[in-house]
């Protein structure tokens, strides 16, 4: 199934685009913590129970959109832990952090559309997705 069709699964079956409302409803446990500033977050699995854990020291945008990636790492690649860490290097993102990339986009845009004469940028930040995701998906 590709990551559109999943992330409308989701949105159909749990009614929200949430990704704080979508982890609790799949019991994924988000949990705060002081972590370097140039980490965003990440994904794990510990003894059957799944957690996100998310950089306290980001404001709530980039909290949620990090919450909507990590989400992406735990649908697609569940069995990988991936930290979703800020990239300031020429390398392009890996497979899996485009794919969770993708997926947060998906999530956070489910069903909206661009207005007419919006850009790409504008449109992100309306929905609260980074600048910086822009063609990295």
């Amino acid at each position: 199934m590709d990551i559109e069709q999943q992330v409308k699964k989701l949105v159909k079956k749990y009614n929200t685009i949430c990704p704080f409302e979508l982890a609790d409803y799949v019991k994924v446990h988000v949990r705060y913590c002081d972590l370097p500033a140039n980490v965003f977050g990440l994904y794990k699995r510990v003894n059957k129970q799944s957690f996100i854990v998310l950089n306290q020291n980001h404001n709530y945008i980039i909290q949620r959109f990090t919450c909507a990636h990590e989400l992406g790492h735990r649908f697609l690649h569940r069995a990988l832990g991936y930290f979703f860490i800020e990239e300031h290097t020429l390398f392009q993102p890996g497979r899996y952090e485009r794919e969770a990339n993708h997926f947060a986009v998906m999530l956070l845009t489910h069903n909206a559309e661009m207005i007419e004469g919006e850009t790409i940028e504008q449109f992100y930040a309306r929905h609260g997705i980074p600048k910086e995701i822009i063609g990295k998906i």
